[in-house]
């Protein structure tokens, strides 16, 4: 069975932020990415957490937004396993607000009998 969740922070310091953590004995589908720096310039970074393999990817960053800019990431999947994560991290004091939407797919155990 599948359900939809959305997490939303608005950050003000450089440090790296998790934003979301796919629940154990669940699979996402990370389907959105929506940000907005609401005062001042800023350099946002978005990155994807690997738990698996212990690896870090950086899905966006480098590009300069201005007050009332956004940025809207639709229309691709990425898929997520137990403990993997999304992360974010300003480059300035400024405010920037992130909002992401998983779709989170419960794993069914099997038993087998012999």
């Amino acid at each position: 069975m599948a359900k939809k969740t959305s997490a939303v922070v608005t950050r003000t310091t450089t440090d790296k932020y998790t934003l979301y953590t796919v629940p154990p004995r669940n699979r996402g589908e990370w389907e959105l990415l929506y940000l907005v720096s609401l005062t001042g310039t800023d350099s946002p970074s978005v990155f994807f957490y690997d738990s698996s393999t212990d690896t870090e990817y950086k899905i966006f960053g480098a590009k300069n937004i201005g007050t009332g800019d956004y940025l809207l990431l639709t229309n691709a999947i990425v898929v997520m396993e137990e403990n993997d994560q999304i992360r974010v991290q300003n480059s300035s004091t400024n405010s920037v607000t992130y909002v992401v939407t998983v779709n989170l797919i419960q794993k069914i155990a099997a038993r087998y009998h012999s």
